[in-house]
């Protein structure tokens, strides 16, 4: 479905994903405005140490083998609160074959200041991999378009390549608090880390809820030497 998708767009002129109206690119100007009304547009620093004792619980394992991140700070960007027609949006982005949708994020993202500037103050953005089974039955990375899509326009790289999801474990979305945070243990790998050493790093996602994917993604992120990591998600639980 994603290929035919992208097929349409050279075929089509570009149609707004939330009305279907066309001339107005992939966001419409009417519906620009209804989805500004969810923008949480909020930086915020994450709360975490990697040499405190914060993460060893919530990992429950050793992370003495961990280089410290060099950065004073990480910081998470939300765009949107997650709800009503953001929520809608996304589900059907991710899970109806409406790929497409990806184009009219990516449209609203560029225009809004905020999070382009804190988009562009990275030299490397890492979406949030899916497993292969998961990939096969989806047909994309709900993640990896957008931060593609992202990148290309910032003037930044964009690898997808460095974190791999070796275990297809139970979808968050389905998991209480808890339970999601079992459920991200030792399911991220960090690979070519080579690629991201002495770099600011930004982790891409769709949604965060409890932070339980983020924080299993930054904990291998954190064992190259990277000067910075941030966390970017399209809507925030």
């Amino acid at each position: 479905m994603y290929f035919i998708n992208k097929a349409l767009e050279y075929i089509f002129l570009p149609s707004c994903g939330v009305c279907g109206k066309l001339g107005e690119g992939y966001l419409c100007i009417e519906c620009g405005k209804r989805l500004e009304k969810y923008v949480i547009n909020k930086r915020n620093k994450l709360l975490l140490d990697f040499e405190s004792s914060a993460p060893k619980s919530f990992f429950n394992s050793d992370l003495q083998n961990c280089n410290k991140i060099k950065s004073e700070a990480i910081y998470k960007f939300h765009i949107f609160k997650y709800e009503d027609l953001i929520r809608t949006l996304i589900i059907q982005y991710k899970f109806n074959d409406k790929s497409y949708l990806y184009k009219t994020f990516c449209e609203f993202i560029v225009k809004n200041k905020k999070s382009f500037d804190f988009i562009k103050s990275y030299d490397i953005i890492v979406p949030v991999p899916i497993h292969q089974k998961r990939m096969k039955q989806r047909g994309y990375n709900q993640s990896e378009l957008i931060a593609k899509d992202l990148a290309k326009i910032a003037q930044i790289k964009c690898y997808t390549n460095i974190l791999i999801k070796t275990k297809n474990n139970e979808p968050q979305s389905t998991l209480s608090g808890k339970l999601r945070k079992e459920n991200t243990k030792n399911v991220y790998k960090l690979i070519n880390e080579e690629k991201i050493n002495n770099k600011k790093v930004l982790l891409f996602d769709d949604i965060y809820t409890t932070g339980s994917t983020a924080l299993a993604c930054l904990h291998e992120l954190n064992k190259a030497n990277v000067k910075q990591v941030g966390i970017l998600t399209l809507a925030k639980d």
